[in-house]
């Protein structure tokens, strides 16, 4: 499996605290059967830099290598959504996921509708690939689930998070989130993992509820096909399930 979405290098944001965080991090992944992740630190911290983040991406890839953890790490930041964010991508200066022309995004949780969609079409026209980290956890999809329909026919691509499905950020994202997969209108689902203990890459209640209630070609669409594209820099599969 792929995991587009984690927090996994230790230091530059609030996911993992040390190196051996990081390492038992990966150890989890591995279990749960992810073998390729995308280092997704918060891109537009101001604590380091873009080398900041290459030597950390490196030294935390060796000390895999040097453990024998069969996971390979992508480069990639979860992009907080501004204008000078906005400005840096169209720049190249903050990190696309693998060097494709994919870049996972973020908004405040509380932010206006018509800023968003303003701002999504806005990185649209640049032919860059917009991927919406966690949808179903923003209050303003919450209030108006039409504005997550409107953001997928515009060809934004949905990443939910593995833990809304089984609660960890309340009922109502829980809710909300099996509705959007109900509809087909989650493209990927992440673990956006930031420790060893309470959001860790660990799979096994998602994958449980899972398949017990939808097929496993979804389930491989969700965690693995999809992901792949993207690291690629290929299309996605788009598709509608059955009502």
């Amino acid at each position: 499996m792929v995991d587009i979405h984690s927090h996994i290098l230790p230091y530059l944001d609030d996911g993992a605290k040390s190196m051996e965080e990081a390492i038992e991090m990966a150890r989890i992944a591995v279990n749960s059967g992810i073998y390729h992740m995308v280092a997704s630190s918060h891109g537009n911290y101001n604590c380091y830099t873009l080398e900041d983040y290459r030597e950390m991406f490196t030294r935390l890839q060796s000390v895999i290598c040097e453990r024998q953890i069969p996971l390979t790490l992508y480069s990639g930041m979860e992009i907080f959504i501004n204008n000078k964010a906005a400005q840096k991508i169209k720049e190249r200066k903050l990190l696309s996921i693998n060097h494709t022309n994919y870049f996972l995004i973020e908004f405040d949780f509380e932010e206006d509708p018509q800023y968003v969609c303003d701002q999504i079409k806005k990185l649209k026209a640049n032919n860059d690939n917009i991927i919406l980290a966690h949808p179903e956890r923003y209050q303003f999809i919450q209030k108006d689930l039409e504005l997550a329909y409107y953001l997928e026919e515009q060809g934004c691509i949905l990443q939910m998070n593995k833990g809304s499905l089984v609660g960890e950020f309340g009922s109502k994202c829980q809710a909300l989130g099996i509705q959007m997969l109900e509809h087909g209108i989650i493209h990927i689902i992440a673990t956006d993992a930031h420790d060893k203990t309470y959001r860790s890459h660990s799979l096994r209640r998602v994958m449980n509820y899972l398949y017990n209630h939808y097929s496993s070609l979804e389930i491989r669409l969700w965690f693995s096909e999809n992901p792949s594209r993207i690291l690629k820099g290929c299309p996605i599969i788009r598709f509608n399930r059955e009502m």
